[in-house]
């Protein structure tokens, strides 16, 4: 009698289980790798923004209310990020597009930045020394 060569259902099952208990764990791995380039982008945009206010303040005598009204540097690191101005009680979603506006005016500026395509979102607000603070249950 003859063996014919090949792989037993056995052998087949626990190749497959392997493969499945790897993708299990590689694959939230690779979930947040995704959404990491936007949480940088996210904190590009918001520095922009404090840089380019403090430069707006020397030269107007107030802070500027529009990433827009900050220039081409601003509009082009915050380009697919959300930016909406502080408010209490808001919290940013991914569903929800921000309005594009700073809260400012002559002495102070607040805003949100986040990425509806990422996982963090930063804020700054009056009297915090214009920080980017983390928003940790976004």
């Amino acid at each position: 009698m003859t063996r014919t060569q090949g792989f037993t259902l056995i052998e087949l099952l626990v190749v497959i289980a392997i493969i499945g208990v790897l993708a299990a764990i590689l694959l939230p791995t690779f979930a947040g790798a995704q959404k990491r380039p936007h949480d940088t982008a996210t904190v590009q945009c918001g520095r922009a923004i404090i840089t380019a206010q403090t430069t707006h303040k020397i030269s107007t005598g107030s802070y500027a209310a529009s990433p827009a009204a900050l220039g081409a540097d601003v509009t082009e690191a915050c380009a697919g990020v959300e930016v909406q101005s502080y408010a209490a009680g808001f919290v940013p979603s991914a569903s929800q597009a921000g309005n594009g506006t700073i809260g400012a005016d002559a002495l102070n500026y607040n805003f949100w930045v986040y990425s509806r395509r990422g996982s963090a979102a930063y804020y700054t607000s009056t009297g915090d020394g214009w920080k980017l603070r983390p928003y940790s249950t976004y």
